[in-house]
């Protein structure tokens, strides 16, 4: 295997379409996507549809592609398993390992979107996932004219906020907010920092996607392309730094909970809906941090 984008290219190709059990295999991602700004860094991703997805599980197929560096599963988008492999050169690939018959039943619902109200949820999130990732752009590797048939039904996902989503996500933000800083205050910084970055930097990402778009701007899920799209305000807002101590926390934490509060209060006016705000916990979270910055001085 060679580390020029033509030679993975062939390579991956061969492999898949040596393997019978492969239904297709599918080049999404930015290297798959018309007008993406691919570089050295980016990676290969792609869906790989079998009727033996078991077989794929472990990762132990990545080594049969090339000299393979390392590798390692998780579960993403639902109940799928997302190999990642590292080869020589540090070349990066991503397989979502999929059954067939998964996929053909998730196409088949695409091909009828007007049932949509009568869909199970997993079918609903499946669909879902396809919007996410697939849409922006896809490359049919194995699989033939009935595959790309398949894909080219998959739309772009525009995923509305409802108010009731809206109040569920203030509702975590604040309340992690509040335990966050507790735990800054009493010591335990990796809790704080992990809180701040799992669910406060990416609720607060969630809503300045949905502000952004209510606005015509372009945005995009999981903070992807974030850097292009987040206005200079909101990346200065968003530009995080969380020593483990407790007062660069607490400072941490005033400064994204201020980002959260101006972009929720955006998005409220914009659909109409009663501001989330929340004056207590800002001005309690004020005076911990000063607080915190005064004995530290002392």
């Amino acid at each position: 295997m060679s580390g020029e984008s033509d030679g993975w290219d062939s390579c991956v190709s061969r492999w898949a379409k040596s393997r019978p059990d492969i239904s297709a295999l599918v080049q999404i991602g930015s290297r798959a996507q018309g007008g993406a700004t691919v570089d050295e860094w980016s990676d290969y991703d792609y869906h790989l549809v079998t009727s033996r997805p078991e077989a794929y599980r472990d990762g132990s197929f990545a080594r049969e592609l090339g000299k393979c560096w390392v590798s390692g599963a998780q579960v993403a988008f639902g109940n799928a398993v997302k190999i990642t492999a590292v080869y020589e050169g540090a070349l990066e690939a991503d397989f979502v390992v999929l059954s067939s018959l998964d996929v053909r039943i998730v196409m088949a619902a695409l091909k009828w979107p007007s049932t949509a109200r009568f869909w199970p949820r997993a079918l609903r999130l499946g669909v879902e996932s396809f919007q996410i990732v697939a849409a922006p752009g896809w490359r049919v590797i194995k699989g033939g004219a009935a595959w790309e048939r398949r894909y080219s039904r998959v739309s772009p996902l525009r995923s509305v906020l409802s108010e009731r989503e809206y109040t569920q996500l203030c509702g975590e933000f604040w309340t992690q907010l509040v335990w966050a800083a507790k735990k800054a205050v009493r010591g335990e910084y990796r809790a704080s920092q992990r809180a701040l970055h799992l669910h406060l930097l990416e609720n607060t990402m969630r809503m300045l996607q949905e502000q952004a778009l209510l606005e015509g701007r372009k945005a995009y899920p999981l903070s992807r392309r974030a850097e292009g799209w987040l206005t200079e305000r909101e990346l200065r807002g968003t530009d995080i730094d969380s020593a483990p101590s407790g007062a660069p926390l607490l400072a941490a934490l005033e400064k994204i909970s201020g980002t959260f509060a101006e972009s929720s209060a955006a998005v409220a006016t914009l659909r109409g809906w009663n501001t989330s705000q929340q004056g207590e916990v800002t001005a309690w979270l004020g005076e911990k941090r000063l607080s915190l910055t005064g004995k530290a001085r002392q």
